[in-house]
């Protein structure tokens, strides 16, 4: 078992900082890495797109190449030691939703848990309103979205037998980022002691 948590939410859920605020919190002991930047990085070097915003519009065989690249990225990351990876579990596209994860990743990935960050409608539509980053692009429903990424968290746990856990969102991140140490914390010293 690598230790490796997959964390993922909605657009505007607050799942980067939830996740930003446990790596600190969990010290050395983590790396932070997020699936969206390393995808940019490989979208730069081969000319695919200027901003992380554009890369939804990426052909579909792009942005799994992208993913492929992402995962190799991570897993020679992961022999350094456990991983906190920030990525969508769902991917909203001009032409649809599409898996954020290949097989092929999530079995690079191999996770050893999975954990969905959630939070109300009006408070992820208030953190997009708020937000320096552009959410133009995300038009479709955020339920309809939350319940695709519930359902995939699920249909990825039963690939690689990694249990899922939620963790709300709403007005104190503390909170969330306390109980993401927490889980991370019980996993690593599960995997170190497996």
């Amino acid at each position: 078992m690598t230790g490796n948590i997959v964390v993922s939410g909605v657009p505007g859920v607050g799942a980067s900082n939830v996740c930003e605020g446990a790596r600190r919190e969990l010290g050395d002991e983590f790396t932070l890495l997020n699936v969206g930047d390393i995808m940019l990085q490989e979208a730069l070097e081969h000319g695919l797109a200027d901003r992380r915003e554009e890369l939804v519009r990426l052909r579909f065989r792009d942005q799994r190449a992208l993913q492929r690249r992402a995962s190799e990225h991570i897993a020679r990351e992961s022999d350094s030691g456990p991983l906190l990876i920030n990525t969508h579990l769902v991917v909203e596209t001009p032409l649809g939703y599409i898996p954020g994860m290949s097989a092929e990743m999530l079995s690079e990935i191999a996770p050893a848990a999975l954990v969905v960050v959630g939070a109300s409608t009006e408070t992820i539509r208030k953190r997009r309103d708020e937000s320096d980053r552009s959410y133009e692009q995300f038009n479709q429903s955020i339920q309809f979205h939350r319940q695709l990424q519930n359902s995939a968290a699920f249909a990825y746990s039963l690939e690689s037998n990694a249990p899922v856990y939620h963790l709300r969102n709403e007005d104190d991140v503390e909170e969330a980022i306390e109980r993401l140490s927490a889980i991370a914390g019980m996993l690593s010293n599960r995997s170190s002691s497996a």
